[in-house]
């Protein structure tokens, strides 16, 4: 049985001034440049899901979405429908 690879590989071009920009920051941070590389990349990539994935809500948006949660309002016609569709195809018996 073939033995799973701890780690991949990850290859990128840039121009010498990039380079140069990022050994240098690996160096002043005492990394190496793979270390320095992936640790900036993880970092930014957290970021972008993190952005991604939270909402973020003013103080009164926080109480207008807990009260519709603790108190929601009626169904309408739309929803009703929905909901009867729902249950004849999820739970027709």
């Amino acid at each position: 049985m073939a033995k799973s690879l701890k780690t991949e590989r990850i290859e990128a071009r840039v121009e010498p001034s990039v380079r140069k920009l990022i050994v240098a920051a690996a160096q002043l941070e005492g990394r190496s440049v793979s270390e320095f590389l992936v640790a900036s990349a993880k970092e930014r990539a957290e970021a972008a899901l993190y952005r991604q994935t939270v909402i973020r809500l003013t103080a009164e948006d926080q109480l207008r979405f807990a009260e519709a949660i603790l108190d929601p309002p009626p169904l309408n016609d739309a929803m009703h429908e929905a909901l009867a569709l729902h249950e004849q195809l999820i739970d027709p018996s």
